[in-house]
């Protein structure tokens, strides 16, 4: 029988799709600094797109944690991580080669060793997200067993802990007088226990799990406005005044943001209208596939557009790898192994 799709989760996966082709097409205008109204925009655009990989681990965590088939090993190496490591290999030598033939900078040599050393480093920068989740994945099992048996005030102790030593102390540290911030040299060391993307995870699954608390989405809305606003004002102060010490704030706000997100589109489960319900239900589907070919595709419409129209290279991004994967997907021994 076909696994009912929770909308709300797939909304959040296409989303956060989109958010991440907007940021990887604006990262060309980023690379040259100025104060153009322009690179302003672009900077602008990326700010706002810091919650796409916080809510892609989110509703990983939120699937993957609320999952009985979660406590199985077997269940992990026979089908849940072929699922992301089979198209990612595959997706990574074809990007390999043909991103090098885009560019021209291709040598036989230059491919090989991107391959040979995809392992531990993407041949792609945008492909650097499958790493962790590789490594949550391989966690999993252990991390189900323990949401399970943790309380409430344990899993929120939990957060509180890495709401502390991943967002808040990396930032505070640095803008500390060099005679205090040498007292936190063990920090460094202390933080192995921690991880951004392994909060991220654990808070998908909390707050999936929060099913009967009301939702004021109006106030939601506002918030997540407000709070985008502040950040876009502090992202364009420039780093190197005295106001650098803003971040904190712009960086530990993010997790709320990101929570936020979650939680308002949850609450319109069930009120979705259908005709929106059928969309998203065709496009989560793609999002994997979309993510492991726009890569490739933004460095293709680059060479048309060039990178500072990355707006337009954006949409157009986005709407050809949405329909080479829509395409592929129609194809069933393609569909297996690349999507």
């Amino acid at each position: 029988m076909k696994r009912k799709r929770i909308v709300y989760i797939d909304f959040i996966r296409v989303l956060a799709m989109f958010l991440v082709v907007l940021a990887h097409a604006c990262a060309s205008e980023l690379g040259h600094k100025s104060n153009s109204i322009d690179w302003n925009i672009a900077h602008s655009l990326v700010i706002i797109t810091e919650v796409a990989v916080p809510l892609f681990f989110m509703i990983s965590g939120s699937t993957i944690l609320n999952s009985p088939k979660t406590h199985s090993i077997r269940y992990l190496f026979k089908h849940r991580l072929p699922k992301i490591l089979i198209p990612f290999i595959i997706w990574s030598v074809i990007t390999a080669y043909f991103a090098r033939q885009i560019d021209g900078t291709y040598t036989y040599h230059s491919f090989m060793h991107a391959v040979l050393s995809m392992y531990h480093q993407p041949v792609i920068i945008a492909y650097w997200f499958i790493y962790p989740l590789i490594s949550l994945y391989l966690l999993s099992p252990l991390l189900k067993a323990m949401v399970d048996s943790l309380s409430s005030t344990g899993l929120n102790y939990l957060l509180i802990l890495w709401f502390i030593f991943t967002m808040i102390m990396p930032v505070v540290i640095p803008v500390l007088p060099a005679d205090i911030r040498s007292y936190f040299k063990v920090y460094s060391m202390s933080k192995i226990v921690f991880s951004s993307y392994l909060g991220y995870f654990l808070l998908g699954y909390k707050l999936s799990q929060e099913k009967h608390r009301k939702t004021n989405w109006l106030v939601g809305i506002l918030l997540i406005l407000i709070l985008f606003t502040i950040n876009i004002e502090i992202g364009l102060i420039n780093n190197h005044s005295v106001w650098k010490i803003l971040n904190i704030f712009s960086i530990g706000s993010v997790p709320f943001i990101a929570g936020l997100i979650f939680v308002v589109l949850r609450s319109f489960e069930n009120k979705y209208h259908h005709w929106f319900s059928r969309l998203i239900e065709i496009l989560a589907p793609l999002t994997y596939g979309v993510y492991l070919v726009h890569g490739l595709v933004i460095n293709l419409v680059e060479q048309w557009f060039g990178k500072s129209a990355y707006f337009t290279n954006f949409l157009l991004a986005s709407l050809i790898s949405l329909v080479v994967i829509f395409v592929l997907s129609k194809i069933p021994l393609i569909r297996k192994i690349l999507l």
